[in-house]
Parts: C-alpha cells; structure tokens; sequence
C-alpha cells in the first residue's frame, strides 16, 4: 500500500511541476508577443514621422510619401523604419543648422 500512495504523490508532484513550468512558458511566450508588439508600434510611429516630414517638405499625398519610402526601402535593402529614421535625423540636423546659424 506504502507504494502506491508513493508513486500517486509522484504523480501528483510531477503534474504540479508541469503545471507551473507550462505556465511559465506561456508567460515568455506572452511576454516575447507584447515584445514584438510595442516593437512594431514604434516603427509605425517612426515611419508614420518619416513619411510625415516628406509630405511636409515634397508637399506629396500620404500615399506618395508611403510608397516613396517603400521604394527606398528596396532599393537600399534597409528596412522602412531605418529609412524613416534615416529622414528623421536628416530634418532634426537641418533644425539644429537653422538654430546656429546667425540671423
């Protein structure tokens, strides 16, 4: 008798530890997705910024500002977000020039 109940308290033991170890895996798994999650917003952010700046300065539609920055993209084999970056500190180094230059 002594045994049996030895091996259901293994059983027991081992269902609780892959219990908790199964929700520790689904907690990385939520956590890695929310990751990638915020990433991707940033870079919607980033490009929508980007593509901002080009309708400002090429007084282009949204649509010709996207597909401006796409081709860029392809061309230079450089993601959206780091060709929008890219437009981004071209526009912050202009608004830095104006500030020093004497009026």
């Amino acid at each position: 008798m002594q045994d049996y109940r030895e091996a259901e308290a293994e059983i027991q033991l081992i269902s609780t530890i892959g219990f908790l170890v199964g929700a520790e895996v689904e907690m990385a798994r939520l956590e890695e997705e929310n990751s990638q999650l915020s990433e991707e917003l940033e870079s919607r952010k980033i490009i929508e910024r980007g593509k901002g700046i080009l309708q400002r300065d090429l007084r282009i539609s949204e649509e010709e500002a996207y597909l401006m920055l796409q081709k860029q993209s392809r061309q230079r084999r450089l993601s959206m977000r780091e060709v929008a970056e890219a437009i981004i500190l071209s526009e912050e180094i202009k608004r830095a020039q104006t500030k020093l230059a004497p009026a």
